[in-house]
């Protein structure tokens, strides 16, 4: 597991608040990634894991895959964007335990 920090963070040299949700869930849809629409709804239930969440999330092996994947298939990136990629490329990993 993966846990990913969501919590704002304020654009360096601007006083705009960076919306990690909203950035993360918009990217979750890039057509370049070619979604199915199969691959839709499944991106869909991962959005709405995510914004449902508070400042941080739990992303199991293969939902981080797909959040590392749309974040890596992005073009366009700027230097503000920098913390949010960090964040979603360096996401540390979380021992699962045992119930």
């Amino acid at each position: 597991m993966r846990k990913i920090n969501l919590k704002n963070y304020q654009v360096p040299g601007t006083d705009k608040d960076y919306k990690i949700k909203e950035v993360l869930c918009t990217l979750l849809f890039n057509p370049e990634l070619k979604l199915l629409a199969r691959d839709l709804f499944k991106q869909n239930l991962l959005a709405e894991k995510i914004e449902g969440s508070g400042e941080s999330v739990l992303l199991e092996d293969n939902e981080y895959e797909k959040v590392k994947r749309a974040v890596e298939t992005y073009k366009g990136w700027q230097r503000g964007d920098l913390e949010f990629i960090q964040r979603i490329l360096e996401a540390p990993e979380v021992p699962v335990k045992e119930a």
